[in-house]
């Protein structure tokens, strides 16, 4: 049995549309960080481990735990049916798995692979959610569990990196538990760009649903209505909730935990955010080994003033509030460079 090594986690979270994904592109670039291929779910989805670990929590959204790991098609059922998923994954050496591979087929069964192993850990952690033990030993049971998640692709490495794992109004007791010892680093943008990119991207009316009638996309049309000019407002609140969920963890979690960044910041000062990065999180800076792999500071100059070409003049004062609250952070940020 390969014995457990408490290896740091790296929380990257934003504040929609913030450019989070670009600091995440930058630290995929270091080879003793592993990562997912996309955003972590297991946590921070309704009725998942997350919902499980409080006594209110588990009763407003009752455990989805069961229904996503048994869905699936025959031949993933059959894997957990048999001993062919232990025979596979112990016979594929653990480098494979933290590799990322040019050819896409060798990629797509890769992510296969630890996706199979994900959902096996997510179900064996779930016997013990669903038991009547303590919700504190639960939370502790649920910290080995992202460890285990870590070392599907990570075994060799000295960090784990966690795509936006945390939901905003998350239990700050539980979750730092959880993910414990953790590294958060959360990342705001010019609001007024960060609306313009949730249109170019086409997520403007996505909460709405598509064809189909929600029942969410009911209730938000009854509030916002059903238009640009109200889907702008349901991001504006949306957005203002995230930052008040930054300056609360600015006041509770100690800075050696916490970092938080602006995106035009990175891109503009690259080698003073990517300096500060490094120590915050440490024992990083010499292992920069892809650079300009994922992320390229000057690819990414593209991405900002894009307000220019989404919105109209109009929409501008609905952004004041944010904007008076970005450019006071931002002078802040530049008494302390």
């Amino acid at each position: 049995m390969i014995r457990l090594k408490k290896r740091c986690n790296i929380l990257v979270a934003g504040t929609l549309s913030s450019g989070s994904s670009a600091l995440y592109n930058l630290l995929k670039e270091y080879d003793n960080i592993g990562h997912f291929s996309n955003e972590f779910d297991d946590f921070r989805a309704p009725g998942l481990v997350g919902d499980q670990l409080s006594d209110t929590s588990r009763h407003d959204f009752p455990n989805q735990i069961a229904r996503i790991t048994r869905n699936g098609n025959f031949i993933k059922r059959l894997v957990f049916k048999s001993s062919i998923w232990n025979y596979l994954y112990k016979s594929i050496p653990k480098q494979f798995l933290e590799i990322e591979y040019p050819i896409k087929s060798i990629e797509i069964f890769r992510n296969k692979l630890i996706s199979l192993e994900r959902s096996h850990l997510l179900r064996v952690l779930n016997k013990s959610l669903e038991t009547d033990i303590s919700f504190d030993e639960k939370i502790q049971i649920s910290n080995n569990w992202i460890q285990q998640v870590g070392n599907i692709f990570s075994l060799k490495k000295d960090y784990t990196m966690f795509d936006n794992a945390l939901p905003t109004k998350s239990d700050l007791a539980i979750w730092t538990t959880v993910f414990n010892p953790y590294k958060l680093i959360v990342v705001y943008r010019n609001p007024r760009d960060q609306i313009a990119d949730i249109i170019k991207r086409g997520f403007l009316f996505k909460p709405y649903g598509n064809s189909i009638m929600t029942l969410a996309g009911y209730n938000l049309e009854t509030i916002y209505g059903r238009d640009r000019i109200g889907a702008i407002r349901l991001s504006i609140d949306s957005i203002r909730c995230r930052l008040k969920w930054i300056e609360y963890l600015e006041k509770v979690i100690e800075p050696n935990n916490l970092l938080v960044l602006d995106f035009e910041g990175l891109i503009n000062n690259y080698d003073v955010y990517k300096s500060k990065i490094e120590d915050f999180i440490g024992g990083i800076k010499n292992h920069h080994r892809f650079k300009n792999k994922y992320f390229n500071p000057l690819h990414a100059k593209g991405n900002i003033d894009i307000y220019k070409q989404y919105l109209y003049q109009d929409d501008l004062p609905n952004l004041a509030e944010l904007e008076d609250w970005y450019i006071n952070k931002v002078s802040n940020r530049d008494k302390s460079l």
